[in-house]
């Protein structure tokens, strides 16, 4: 009896392309939840998400049998660490920041066992060989596991040939990181670091390799894909939690009704003191004003009316059904007051 066949790399050698989601909230439950959308693969994260090897392989086992295939990223390409993802019954291993043909010639020899490589043989005791319930796990295990290394700075991508000469399965790009390396940090769209993820996208194909990507930019996807992409992330569980489950609070709170407050003042000066709150928010907030109307809507909530007349200031302070309406009229008094500091400058406020 065989180790179990790998579905997902034996697709990647074919050529079929195969679309994944990070797994990045580090539980179970939620895994579990990833694996009914149907993804072909799932990106278990021990590298920036709060990780370890026992959650890892929780969210493993419920991934397992979904129909989406788990791929663990480990938190650096360690030897003893890759033995014990490969015993816990990973398959499917990502190695981030590797930078060279004989970082990635080691990590090769870390997935396999002697006299090919160094893996350590303890599979009597291993998940992996179904606690030595696979008879020919020792002998068949190799051509199973998958390793993907991932490629993130300019050190890298100079020895993407080297690395593609090495019996790596696959050579994932990391955008982001690549762009910080590249001077563009939290800029992963700029023209320069997209050039340069297609250009080595475009290498690893040519090489007969499975090249990957993670970007939530569709056309970027598309790009990546008609290139030849084969293992290509579309999505982050967090980010689409975080997203969905801010755009409900939005939407729950937005059913109930704004605080407002009005206010008037009387100043000779009010055109005036209207249009220097309005000139002094303008870079921060959006605003429209002319010397009787002015407007300010701050992107959290907060918003203020002003009408200006040869006499007097109408203000309306605005906030959100939870925000803090008396600490936003102390601010926008506060700025008002700094402007008129020649007067006794004073407003008087009504709910």
């Amino acid at each position: 009896m065989p180790a179990p066949q790998n579905t997902f790399k034996a697709a990647l050698k074919a050529g079929n392309p195969q679309i994944g989601c990070w797994v990045g909230l580090a539980n179970s439950y939620a895994a579990e939840i990833a694996a009914t959308a149907q993804f072909d693969w799932l990106l278990v994260d021990g590298e920036h998400a709060p990780n370890d090897l026992r959650s890892i392989l929780k969210q493993v086992q419920v991934i397992e049998g979904t129909g989406s295939t788990p791929v663990a990223r480990l938190p650096i390409g360690e030897t003893w660490m890759i033995k014990q993802y490969l015993d816990a019954g990973v398959q499917n291993i990502l190695v981030p920041m590797v930078e060279s043909g004989g970082q990635a010639r080691e990590l090769v020899r870390a997935v396999q066992y002697p006299p090919h490589g160094v893996r350590g043989v303890g599979s009597a005791l291993a998940r992996a060989s179904r606690f030595a319930a696979i008879p020919d796990y020792l002998k068949t295990a190799d051509e199973q596991i998958c390793l993907l290394v991932q490629v993130e700075n300019r050190i890298g991508l100079q020895a993407l040939e080297d690395i593609l000469e090495t019996d790596v399965d696959g050579v994932f790009i990391g955008p982001s990181d690549l762009a910080a390396d590249m001077g563009h940090i939290g800029n992963a769209d700029h023209p320069e670091v997209v050039e340069a993820v297609l250009d080595a996208i475009t290498r690893i194909v040519a090489a007969g390799k499975a090249a990957g990507i993670l970007t939530l930019d569709p056309e970027m996807q598309r790009k990546c894909l008609d290139l030849g992409a084969t293992f290509v992330a579309t999505n982050i569980d967090v980010t689409l939690f975080a997203k969905a489950i801010r755009g409900a609070a939005e939407a729950g709170l937005s059913l109930l009704p704004d605080q407002s407050a009005s206010g008037v003042v009387q100043t000779a000066a009010a055109s005036k003191y209207l249009q220097q709150l309005c000139k002094h928010w303008s870079h921060k907030a959006e605003v429209s004003f002319n010397p009787t109307q002015g407007s300010v809507s701050f992107p959290g909530g907060n918003r203020v009316t002003l009408t200006a007349d040869d006499n007097s200031l109408t203000i309306s302070a605005t906030t959100g059904p939870r925000g803090n309406l008396a600490k936003w009229q102390e601010v926008i008094e506060a700025h008002l007051v700094r402007f008129a500091f020649r007067e006794d400058f004073q407003i008087n406020w009504s709910d």
